[in-house]
């Protein structure tokens, strides 16, 4: 069971000059994007900013020695993938630049980017995926309603300045939002810039807003797009999501799919499986069937609330629990007391109605199942979730489920 390690160690010697770059290359530099690398690489878009990967790596470990805040996005596998990538021939070369954070709890924002030179005049740019605040997680939700979230405007504009101030042509990769962004960033702008886009890695990244997938630009950059989940695939099933490419096997299981170092590789890509699993399918269908029962508002403040209860507590990142943990905890329970009573009772209902959604879902795909005296759904959910035939479902996703009634027949 082969993963990223393995090919990066079996390519180490080969220059991009005797080996083009793949879209495991784009893999590995996506992941090491996570890292914290804030005042280490220059906001500059010129030569001398540039930062070969290997003086990256040691002033990474002059800053930290070692000492990583808990429950951060630096984790061994992006360690290692550090040691690799600043010590193997092919990569240690390379050059980044441009990095750019912007983490805002007004604005509810959270972006980083940065671009990698990979040959003179070939560059990846790699948008960051949903890191380790509060925020970022909450601008994820907000994707569920929202035709443009701050994240993607901040991407946009960090596109139109890249191709304006460097020459040659783009790759652009992204892991989870990092790949939501990197596709809407790629169908904003102007067509010019579009021409010098080569591919668009989006390893299991959501979809899009259906205004968006739908546009002139999205269908101008569609075929340039490498859309790769793993079997269990949750969150990039969500939204409207390009056609999918690549279903990847993964050695783990459930939500854990997500972390793409669990993603097995053969050769210069990925090991296939046929098919999402049912649980993906059962999954995706629940949250779409969710959301569409209910209103804009609705889920505006059910996430304004349900995100206020942690925020207000002091928990902006999932570290800050570990310190004053009973405080914190405590300061929690009170804030949901606080809430008034139709407050209250919107998080209430709408936590239900999801698991009553779940539910749902999972009898539809037990037709020969006619009564479950466990479970009661109520009417209120039974008259206002839609029919799942009529969501928007992408082709990849009606043909699999087409395939499921076939079996069940």
């Amino acid at each position: 069971m082969s993963t990223i390690f393995d090919y990066l160690k079996t390519n180490q010697y080969e220059s991009f000059y005797d080996k083009d770059f793949t879209i495991l290359d784009a893999l590995a530099l996506t992941e090491l994007t996570y890292l914290p690398f804030e005042d280490l690489v220059s906001t500059k878009i010129s030569a001398e900013s540039y930062l070969s990967l290997q003086h990256l790596a040691n002033q990474f470990e002059q800053v930290f020695h070692g000492e990583y805040p808990p429950l951060s996005m630096v984790n061994a596998h992006r360690l290692r993938l550090l040691s690799y990538l600043s010590s193997f021939k092919r990569y240690k070369h390379i050059h980044a630049l441009a990095f750019a954070s912007d983490y805002s709890l007004d604005s509810q924002k959270q972006f980083a980017a940065i671009t990698y030179q990979i040959r003179p005049k070939e560059y990846l740019v790699v948008f960051r995926g949903t890191d380790d605040t509060l925020i970022g997680w909450k601008e994820d939700f907000h994707m569920s309603y929202m035709k443009e979230i701050p994240a993607q405007i901040a991407a946009k504009n960090y596109l139109n300045q890249i191709s304006q101030h460097l020459e040659g042509d783009f790759w652009l990769a992204g892991h989870s939002k990092g790949g939501n962004l990197a596709t809407y960033a790629a169908s904003q702008v102007n067509n010019d810039i579009q021409k010098r886009i080569r591919t668009i890695y989006n390893f299991d990244a959501p979809g899009l807003h259906t205004s968006i997938r739908h546009s002139e630009g999205f269908k101008a950059i569609e075929g340039k797009l490498q859309t790769i989940i793993p079997e269990h695939s949750i969150v990039g099933m969500m939204l409207e999501t390009p056609e999918i490419n690549f279903i990847v096997k993964s050695r783990t299981f459930g939500l854990l799919q997500h972390l793409t170092f669990s993603w097995e590789i053969e050769g210069d890509g990925f090991k296939k499986v046929p098919q999402v699993t049912k649980n993906s399918l059962q999954v995706d269908e629940t949250l779409k069937a969710w959301t569409a029962s209910l209103t804009e508002e609705e889920l505006r403040e059910f996430f304004d609330l349900f995100f206020g209860i942690f925020i207000e507590a002091g928990i902006y990142r999932f570290g800050d629990i570990t310190v004053d943990t009973l405080g914190k905890v405590q300061k929690m329970v009170e804030n949901k007391k606080n809430l008034s009573p139709e407050q209250a009772d919107m998080i209430d209902r709408l936590s239900r109605q999801l698991i009553d959604t779940r539910v749902q879902v999972w009898k539809e795909h037990l037709p020969n199942l006619t009564k479950l005296t466990d479970f009661n759904i109520s009417e209120d959910l039974q008259e206002k979730i839609p029919k799942l035939e009529k969501l928007h479902l992408p082709k990849k996703i009606r043909s699999l489920m087409a395939n499921k009634k076939k079996d069940d027949a």
